[in-house]
């Protein structure tokens, strides 16, 4: 049995984590045939890396962000082979594993090849292949502080060439039921799918890589994301194929997302033209849009609405002032507001969830301004000041 790990986030902040990983690791490996060590940057060196870039300012290239987020990320992973040889455990840096064994297509940047041959070469030598987690996996900018990221797509991405099972140890230490931004409880799923993990993850706020467990679902991985350390993987959550979950609750889950704006657009036309230069001006912005909706009321005139993080409003409003098109229409806007979002697998075969999730808002005096749905989840913007009210009176009424 084969077994990939990727150790990162609050696991790896300094040399004692890394100590302390290497002291697992030297018990653990004579249980598995061959062990992958996947490793996101030691927080220090992240740290440090970030404060030497940023004397260039923010706008630093992507092909040098990247160079130097590989580098400390190689750097982490050379430390961690010191540590296990020191201990006994063979173990080999392999800096890049792209190559053409595996084809594996990703949603942001095409189609990548992975190179197997040196990781089974580690093996048949008996060491632990120790690998930097970022090998231009996922699309990550300067704003992602901690580092790189992207480390999960990386791990999965090599357990699914290998074909064996993958674990994830970071910041995030299982799915959790209801969003832990709102609720006292931190009880997580000990069994969740593909498909309900990604739509929480991309719904909510989680140090959890959505485009890992996208990936996951492609390649069919099963993924572990819990505390590290234990032997036995108890308070963690696995993710796997929804064929695998017996029982399909209509909602399984709550996220919430803060920090969300509504723009109201008014006597836009209703040609198409107008509609159609609206989004592409909020797409030359990178404005990631979350809901969207229309309302005609005349022949040639209608109302759109759309809602987006409350950290795009300077550039929208700059964007719709210089624009003529719209700078003389009438654009409203409402701030303070969060998204609320139920997700469950069983919507799509359980009947009334929409009707329970408004009722159960109405009877508590919360309302709601926009709505989106997808096949397994139900969303509404409501003032964020209602946002704890809404998360307990919905777990209460969908008994989470």
């Amino acid at each position: 049995m084969n077994l990939v790990q990727k150790y990162g986030g609050k696991y790896l902040r300094n040399m004692e984590d890394l100590n302390r990983i290497a002291d697992h690791v030297a018990e653990y490996r004579s249980r598995v045939d061959g062990l992958v060590l996947v490793m996101a940057s030691m927080h220090e060196i992240a740290e440090q890396t970030l404060t030497r870039a940023e004397t260039f300012g923010e706008e630093i290239s992507r092909d040098k962000l990247d160079a130097l987020f590989s580098a400390s990320e190689l750097q982490t992973a050379a430390l961690m082979a010191c540590a296990l040889e020191k201990r006994g455990v063979g173990a080999r840096v392999i800096e890049d594993i792209r190559g053409q064994s595996l084809d594996i297509v990703d949603r942001y940047r095409g189609k990548h090849e992975i190179m197997l041959d040196r990781i089974e070469h580690a093996f048949l030598a008996g060491e632990v292949a120790v690998i930097p987690g970022f090998q231009g996996f996922g699309d990550f900018g300067m704003e992602d502080r901690l580092g790189r990221y992207g480390s999960a797509a990386t791990a999965v991405a090599i357990a699914g060439g290998l074909k064996c099972g993958c674990e994830l140890y970071g910041n995030a230490e299982g799915v959790c039921v209801v969003d832990p931004k709102v609720s006292e409880s931190r009880t997580v799923f000990p069994k969740i799918s593909y498909e309900e993990a990604m739509e929480l993850t991309a719904l909510g706020e989680t140090d959890l890589e959505a485009g890992a467990i996208e990936l996951a679902k492609t390649l069919g991985v099963e993924v572990f994301v819990g505390p590290a350390f234990n032997e036995n993987r108890i308070g963690g959550t696995f993710i796997v194929d929804r064929s695998v979950i017996v029982q399909e609750a209509a909602v399984s889950g709550i996220s919430v997302s803060d920090d969300i704006v509504i723009y109201t657009i008014k006597d836009i036309a209703t040609s198409g033209d107008a509609i159609s230069e609206l989004f592409e001006m909020l797409g030359d912005l990178s404005v990631n849009v979350d809901v969207i909706s229309q309302q005609t009321y005349s022949e040639n005139a209608c109302a759109v609405s759309f809602s987006c993080s409350g950290g795009d409003i300077e550039a929208i409003d700059k964007a719709f002032a210089g624009n003529s098109r719209f700078c003389n229409l009438e654009v409203m806007k409402k701030e303070d507001i969060c998204l609320v979002s139920l997700v469950g697998v069983g919507m799509t075969t359980h009947v009334g969830v929409a009707g329970k999730t408004f009722a159960t808002l109405a009877e508590n005096g919360i309302r709601h301004y926009n709505i989106t749905t997808s096949e397994i989840s139900i969303s509404a913007a409501i003032d964020s000041d209602k946002k704890n009210e809404a998360v307990i009176a919905l777990s209460e009424a969908f008994r989470l």
